[in-house]
């Protein structure tokens, strides 16, 4: 069991990891088609979108959320 470095998403399965690569520590949702890590601010831009969808955020409470996790994520240190 594995967490992204970058979100900290659990990837349970094979492809959950980037690029379908289990050993890639980062996920599908901050990885593009091969598995390299997406610029910060894409990641970023898409967790935040992702939070406010699905936790019903507003977009400033969201980046101040997203921004606080960033900074814990090893990717992002």
């Amino acid at each position: 069991m594995a967490r992204c470095e970058s979100c900290g998403m659990l990837m349970l399965k094979p492809s959950q990891h980037g690029g379908g690569k289990p050993f890639n520590r980062y996920c599908i949702n901050c990885t593009d088609d091969e598995g390299n890590l997406r610029p910060r601010e894409e990641v970023r831009e898409g967790w935040i979108q992702f939070s406010m969808k699905s936790e019903g955020l507003v977009r400033e409470h969201a980046e101040k959320l997203v921004d606080e996790q960033m900074a814990n994520m090893p990717a992002w240190k």
